[in-house]
């Protein structure tokens, strides 16, 4: 098991906290020795095996933290938030070394965080839970594309989610349940007849996500950055087109 908060022994070297497990496993030393390399080789820590916790940097006490765990051989590995802690940077960089380190061992593993960007990165199966009730299951495309109610597509993603009566009003149809758009399935032109003003935009580095009035409704658009063609100003006029395919009913 890892924890968010590292648990390690800070009188103890990064090998001996690795060792720790071993130590109590009573496994022979020249067998723990061994088994301590090949995990810190594991966890890119070889340099650092005399080194104190107080020496380290929080990404680098996670992984003393895994390598420990994973030393003594689990069938089952749980991660309770163990990058939470960590800045964004380190933490991408770690989610995305966790992940191949598990796929390597072929160890199941349960990944617990409030993360919904982790959750669908690290996982080939997501249990969405809510007032300890599991909401929606199934593979990151799946629970993304196709939430199961509006606390799913609220959750995991960045979702317009419209009652049936403003997006009757939106899509200029009859509609008799909740609908959920895709911020990225929308479009945004200067060209044809506008039927929406752009209110404000942020620039997200390489989304600009735009919020955006159509016959009343405000709507969420994220475009891609790929050119400073992109960056409509607030205020501009525009035409708002819908991929009716991309549309999800939600509960």
């Amino acid at each position: 098991m890892v924890f968010q908060s590292y648990a390690l022994f800070p009188n103890m070297t990064v090998e001996q906290n690795v060792a720790f497990g071993l130590r109590m496993q009573k496994v022979k030393a020249d067998d723990s020795h061994k088994r301590v390399a090949e995990a810190l080789q594991l966890v890119e820590l070889n340099d650092f095996a005399k080194r104190y916790p107080h020496q380290l940097s929080g990404g680098q006490c996670q992984r003393v933290a895994l390598a420990r765990s994973l030393v003594t051989r689990p069938r089952l590995l749980l991660l309770d938030e163990p990058l939470s802690a960590l800045d964004a940077r380190i933490r991408k960089h770690l989610r995305e070394q966790i992940r191949t380190i598990q796929r390597e061992l072929g160890l199941t593993t349960i990944f617990v965080t409030h993360d919904q960007e982790e959750a669908l990165v690290m996982s080939d199966r997501i249990f969405l839970m809510n007032k300890g009730h599991i909401v929606q299951s199934g593979n990151a495309q799946t629970l993304y594309a196709a939430p199961a109610d509006a606390f799913a597509a609220g959750f995991i993603g960045n979702y317009n989610l419209l009652d049936a009566q403003t997006a009757s009003r939106l899509l200029q149809r009859p509609v008799s349940s909740r609908i959920a758009i895709r911020p990225e399935t929308l479009g945004l032109s200067v060209q044809g007849e506008p039927d929406g003003v752009i209110l404000s935009h942020s620039l997200l580095g390489n989304v600009i996500r735009y919020r955006v009035e159509v016959r009343g409704v405000q709507l969420i658009v994220d475009v891609l950055n790929r050119a400073p063609g992109d960056l409509y100003p607030d205020g501009q006029a525009v035409a708002l087109s819908i991929d009716s395919s991309t549309l999800c009913e939600v509960a």
